[in-house]
């Protein structure tokens, strides 16, 4: 690195780090406000203190105290909920539960906010309660019919134990009953579906477990939200994508053995874990289309998925899932057991992510280490170039000894030239051994730039073909390191 490059290192380093901070003192963007904090209600045994209370039978729903984005954001809820509204507060986010369709209808998360302060509500776009449980062809749906929930409306305190909820659904002497579980620490939820007499509703041979919300945009730049926008399943094993477009539409699905589905976009997923049996079938329903942005018109996706589960000769049942519902987080979905850290799709190309998998679980644990340290990424990752500066030095300083003394060598290399000017297999020859006998090796100029290489056609074409195996290996290496800093978000997204 020489003198001049430095200070412009520096520099670039200095506004990254500062943008935002610039803009707002320059009054080129408005300073974030922050919401403010909503009362929180406790649960004392089964007394409850509630901010929701209907004045008379037809009475509009009072929710508590938010700000004016997230109080328009759960309008829709508000529509949905007309008899009763439960709003559970964990310390990772708070969820609002309606007995119409018996289930989530908003879900904020509480460390993870937009640049104007206000909480991302992950069921953003809900026009029912998520998920959603489908029987008989389709025809009848649990976020169409009203529950009655074992608790009063109200605001439950989930920081310190957990808590138990249940929506029940009775019609001819059958009974549909959803049972919830909520943790203080975790990013997931339980949730069991029990059904008796499934005969006498005109149940038979399968349900659908599906997640109906499609997930919404978080970052300024849409078009990048909208392009991470996808299905994703774990069958036999292996991860897929659904993600086959036709004429704009999607609607595909695959046979197997399901260990999990769920949707994602850059930086959050929404995935159902069945836990007691695996799905024989995931599918995913979505379209394309061109959305407004305030960069310009963007295609943007909206994507649904779900899980079939057969019950043939069963007149009642009951299943267990696992929500989660939070950020692609690699270490925090990897405690799951059950490959959930594949959502992100971090190794998981045959071969070629086997070899880079290592590589990406010393990044993404690195990465995480730093922040502890240093809790600013853009420092972080100034550190992080350059210990990958010093790692490769042994490298660099054999590529400048070796450039130097092709320098010294370019004469008798021309020498070689004009001597040998009409027989270059001659001329080659001899070249190779003046290089032996020098200990100079010309292509060990080339290995500190390897990594810093992208797999593209491009360098497919600057490459000779003995050396594109280690360009594809090292180049994998850097899009790992990208892909660890896309594991481990923010906690204000820009």
């Amino acid at each position: 690195m020489d003198k001049k490059t430095l200070p412009i290192i520096i520099a670039l380093a200095l506004i990254i780090i500062f943008y935002y901070p610039l803009l707002e003192l320059l009054g080129l963007q408005e300073k974030p406000k922050t919401p403010p904090e909503s009362p929180t209600q406790i649960v004392q045994g089964d007394t409850v203190t509630s901010p929701i209370q209907n004045e008379s039978a037809d009475s509009t729903l009072k929710m508590p105290p938010a700000s004016e984005n997230e109080q328009a954001d759960i309008t829709t809820s508000q529509d949905q909920s007309a008899a009763d509204t439960v709003i559970i507060k964990t310390k990772q986010y708070e969820i609002y539960l309606s007995n119409h369709g018996g289930g989530p209808v908003a879900l904020y998360l509480n460390e993870f906010n937009y640049r104007d302060g206000n909480r991302i509500n992950i069921l953003n776009k809900a026009n029912s309660a998520t998920p959603d449980f489908t029987f008989a062809g389709e025809t009848f749906t649990t976020s169409g019919v009203d529950f009655v929930s074992n608790r009063p409306s109200g605001t439950y305190d989930v920081t310190s134990q957990n808590l138990e909820i249940s929506y029940r659904y009775e019609r001819n002497g059958s009974q549909l009953i959803k049972h919830y579980r909520f943790y203080p620490d975790n990013y997931h939820f339980d949730l069991k579906i029990e059904l008796v007499n499934a005969d006498k509703l005109g149940f038979e041979r399968q349900y659908q477990i599906v997640w109906n919300t499609p997930l919404d945009i978080t970052e300024p730049q849409a078009s990048e939200d909208y392009t991470e926008m996808n299905a994703i399943a774990l069958m036999a094993g292996s991860r897929v994508t659904l993600d086959d477009y036709n004429d704009d539409k999607l609607n595909q699905s695959f046979d197997g053995q399901i260990s999990w589905a769920g949707v994602r976009s850059k930086y959050f997923t929404s995935v159902i874990i069945p836990r007691n049996r695996s799905a024989e079938r995931v599918f995913a329903k979505g379209e394309k289309m061109q959305v407004s942005s305030p960069t310009g018109p963007v295609e943007g996706r909206e994507v649904t998925v779900g899980m079939s589960f057969p019950f043939a000769n069963m007149s009642s049942f009951a299943d267990s899932f696992t929500v989660f519902v939070g950020p692609l987080d690699y270490q925090l979905m990897a405690h799951y057991d059950v490959e959930l850290e594949d959502m992100l799709g971090i190794g998981t190309t045959p071969v070629v992510g086997w070899i880079i998998k290592p590589f990406a679980w010393a990044i993404i644990w690195l990465l995480p280490f730093m922040y502890n340290v240093v809790p600013n990424y853009g420092i972080v990752i100034i550190f992080f170039a350059l210990l990958v500066k010093l790692i490769t030095l042994p490298l660099s300083m054999k590529s400048f000894k070796s450039m130097q003394a092709m320098k010294d060598l370019q004469p008798k290399v021309e020498e070689l030239k004009k001597k040998h000017k009409n027989n270059p297999q001659a001329m080659n020859q001899e070249m190779m051994r003046m290089y032996k006998a020098h200990g100079v090796n010309p292509l060990s100029g080339c290995l500190p730039i390897l990594p810093r290489c992208r797999f593209s056609l491009r360098y497919f074409r600057s490459f000779v073909r003995p050396y594109f195996c280690a360009m594809l290996l090292l180049s994998g290496l850097s899009m790992t390191f990208r892909a660890g800093l896309r594991a481990s978000p923010t906690r204000t997204l820009y």
